[in-house]
């Protein structure tokens, strides 16, 4: 009983604490308000100037030794005005918030977004005027307003004015058509704002950064004419038994087969003998997807961003036909993502978000290329379980390439080639199931199926 009342006792205590410190925060929080700290102020102006108060005080004086009334006023006037613009200016950024509500964060190619831009005033004093400039993405198409280059930064921004009064909220609806692959950002935001008397002005930002993401289009199966059965290959005939290295159910005696990945090392350190790793057995047919986003065949001389991004519809509309049929697909790409150095890598997966995930990375492809695509092949592979199938998707083929597939075609891979290049290849790669999808047309036509 003494040690419930205490337990009690302590929770009590600990609930005070946590209410103090929610009440702290609140206070800080408040504090922070009142000094605009949810904005960076970057600079102050102002028309009110020494000349100003000379003038007030020559008033004063003028008024006091020549006992003119009307001068006194205009001095106390001049001073009021001065001092509720300072107070107007320094309390502008208080309660002052603005947001963008989106109806959608991710769409496809050719789909719309609502925008809705939000400003309230959250205090009795009312702004007369309210600049805000907004970055918004150039490459999107706005029905409302207009987008400028800023020539500085290269960034797209909207300019926008408003006159907010107390407590009052405003609203305007915007609406953008996606036609543009990516993810798309928005903000910062630079906001213009003072008294209304025009004395005093500030200049705030905040780093407030919203993302919308445009998905590549996908074509369906109709669209791209692949064979309703089997289009990655006929695995009938050798539906066996793969030991998947990605699932590890035990671990067994070391082996004089048994190679060096297949070591496992913590329980050899544990037990002090050599032992390995026993795999889950597998015979789904999982599909390892390799986009080349390179459309050139050297790094120097550039890229064609059309048949990029056609390659990379490709790679999604073969990520969604696995989903469809259930089979565990992964993406591995030699692109980088914005902003990063780390490049795109997916494995084989049955997660419902799994065609999301690789939705996802395919709208942050970047151009840029860290290593040709049979380096990648080459380095990828050895990790892969033997019951993959790799699935490569380029815009051009050259050698090199070929020379990768069929060493790989040879250690017993199962590969599958989707090319846009202009031509299907003319070198003999046996055992490896071709798909050549021109790129000179509109649309993707029927894919002629080689099998050499």
């Amino acid at each position: 009983m003494n040690d419930q009342t205490l337990d009690e006792g302590s929770q009590g205590l600990l609930g005070g604490g946590r209410s103090k410190r929610r009440l702290g925060s609140a206070y800080q929080r408040m504090i922070a308000e009142l000094r605009g700290r949810r904005y960076l102020d970057l600079e102050k102006d102002s028309q009110f100037s020494e000349a100003w108060m000379i003038l007030g005080v020559m008033l004063t004086l003028g008024g006091l030794l020549l006992d003119i009334q009307f001068m006194l006023a205009m001095a106390m006037i001049l001073f009021v005005v001065a001092a509720a613009g300072w107070l107007w200016n320094e309390f502008s950024l208080f309660g002052l918030h603005y947001q963008r509500h989106f109806s959608e964060r991710r769409a496809f190619l050719g789909e719309t977004i609502e925008l809705t831009l939000e400003v309230r005033n959250q205090k009795f004093l009312p702004l007369t005027w309210l600049q805000i400039t907004d970055v918004f993405p150039a490459n999107l198409p706005m029905d409302q307003g207009q987008v400028v280059i800023n020539p500085a930064s290269n960034q797209g921004e909207y300019l926008s004015f408003w006159m907010p009064g107390a407590f009052q909220r405003l609203k305007r609806n915007f609406t953008f058509h996606c036609t543009k692959r990516g993810y798309h950002a928005y903000g910062p935001i630079t906001i213009r704002t003072g008294d209304g008397f025009g004395l005093f002005s500030r200049r705030a930002k905040r780093h407030n950064r919203e993302h919308i993401i445009v998905y590549p289009r996908i074509y369906s199966v109709a669209e791209m004419r692949l064979p309703a059965k089997n289009p990655f290959g006929d695995r009938s005939a050798e539906r066996r038994i793969f030991e998947d290295p990605m699932r590890t159910r035990g671990i067994r005696e070391w082996q004089p087969g048994d190679g060096l990945r297949r070591v496992h090392w913590k329980a050899t350190a544990r037990h002090r003998q050599l032992l390995s790793r026993i795999y889950e057995p597998s015979e789904d047919a999982q599909i390892l997807i390799f986009l080349n986003v390179s459309t050139m065949r050297r790094a120097w001389q550039g890229i064609i961003p059309e048949l990029m991004e056609r390659a990379i519809s490709v790679a999604g509309s073969l990520a969604a036909l696995c989903v469809e049929m259930r089979l565990p697909v992964g993406l591995i790409a030699n692109g980088f993502l914005p902003g990063s150095d780390q490049t795109i890598r997916l494995l084989p997966g049955r997660s419902p978000k799994q065609l999301v995930r690789i939705l996802e990375l395919l709208a942050a492809v970047t151009p840029v290329f860290a290593q040709p695509i049979e380096e990648l092949l080459l380095r990828e592979a050895p990790r892969l379980p033997w019951g993959a199938t790799i699935v490569v998707v380029t815009a051009l083929v050259h050698d090199e390439l070929l020379a990768t597939l069929s060493d790989l075609a040879q250690a017993g891979r199962q590969i599958v080639l989707f090319t846009l290049a202009k031509e299907p290849p003319v070198r003999e790669i046996p055992g490896i199931l071709v798909y050549h999808l021109p790129h000179l047309v509109e649309d993707l036509i029927a894919p002629k199926e080689v099998m050499i």
